[in-house]
This record gives structure tokens, sequence and C-alpha cells, in this order.
């Protein structure tokens, strides 16, 4: 399966190969403020259509992870490993893609606030 994704102005779009088979809510201090829906695989199988101008990077706390917004229109697009970037797990934002795409896919919601478990009672 592909998802493929787009920002608003549409500067940066992102092709997911792969199935998720959730995405992920999460009410961390930055989630929950970007807005995201994320769904994850490897790096591999993500391909990025932008370059360094068209985005923003943002890292906070212990800086292990890099946000990428997009330069033009503020749409939280993926987040990355700072230490391996374009290396192993990194989330693209859900909510980038069509309506009738997102709607197929199950949520979950994680607690990143506080518990790092998710708050429902599906296995994962």
């Amino acid at each position: 399966m592909t998802i493929e994704g787009k920002c608003h102005c549409g500067a940066v779009s992102y092709q997911f190969r792969d199935q998720p088979k959730w995405a992920t809510r999460c009410n961390c201090s930055i989630c929950r403020r970007l807005g995201t829906l994320w769904i994850y695989t490897d790096a591999a199988n993500i391909t990025i259509n932008a370059n360094d101008t068209n985005t923003l990077s943002y890292s906070h706390g212990d800086k292990d992870l890099d946000f990428r917004t997009c330069k033009t229109c503020g749409t939280s697009i993926m987040w990355q490993s700072t230490k391996t970037p374009g290396k192993g797990r990194t989330a693209v934002n859900l909510n980038m893609a069509e309506l009738d795409v997102i709607t197929k896919i199950p949520v979950r919601h994680f607690d990143g606030a506080d518990s790092w478990k998710f708050l429902d009672d599906q296995p994962g």
C-alpha cells in the first residue's frame, strides 16, 4: 500500500509505502499542539518530496526527534531521529493524506504526556 500526503500549499509531499495497523494521536506537549495523526514505518519506506529550503526543523527537550514543518503553510509533516536522520523508525502526518484514506485507518490514543502507554485496550 502507498499513502500519499501533501501539505496545504503543496510545497511538501510524501509517499508512505507500508500498511499501518493504526494511526497514533499522541497527547505529549508537542503532538497535541501540532494536531498530528502519526503513522510509522522504517524511513526506507518513506519518500519526502521537499528540500531543506521548503521545511523548518524543530527539536526540543532531549533533542532526540527532529520535527519537520512546511516553511510556507506551517503543516506538520514528519518526525525522524536526530541521531540517525533518514534511518530507523520515522513518522509522517496522516492528516496530510486525502480524507478517504484517513478514515480507513483506525486511530489509537497514546499517553505521551504521562504513562507512555496506549489509552485503549488494543494490543500494541
